[in-house]
């Protein structure tokens, strides 16, 4: 059999076809990279989107603790514990637990 040079032209570039698609699957930086950085960017956006959200939480409670006095009153005395004029706070003790000297 006579190879001419259409022949040989053809299996050459089949040849490096082959080659570049071994190193695409293969290689460190090839499709599993890719694959690999996909997967990390849907993360990350992912990641974002939750932090606006967040940022935007963050931003409504500073507007209400800014303009809403009510708000801020209520917060105040849930987390401090405070005490509006007039007004009497009773403690009452816990009982002792079981096996407690």
């Amino acid at each position: 059999m006579r190879w001419d040079g259409g022949q040989v032209l053809t299996l050459g570039l089949i040849a490096a076809i082959l080659i570049v698609l071994g190193s695409l699957v293969l290689a460190r930086d090839g499709v599993p990279n890719l694959l690999a950085l996909r997967h990390e960017r849907q993360r990350l956006g992912e990641q974002a989107v939750a932090v606006l959200q967040e940022n935007a939480t963050l931003r409504d409670e500073i507007a209400r603790l800014r303009d809403d006095d009510r708000y801020l009153e209520r917060l105040a005395r849930r987390e401090l514990g405070l005490v509006g004029p007039g007004e009497v706070v009773y403690r009452f003790r816990r009982p002792p637990k079981q096996g407690a000297p």
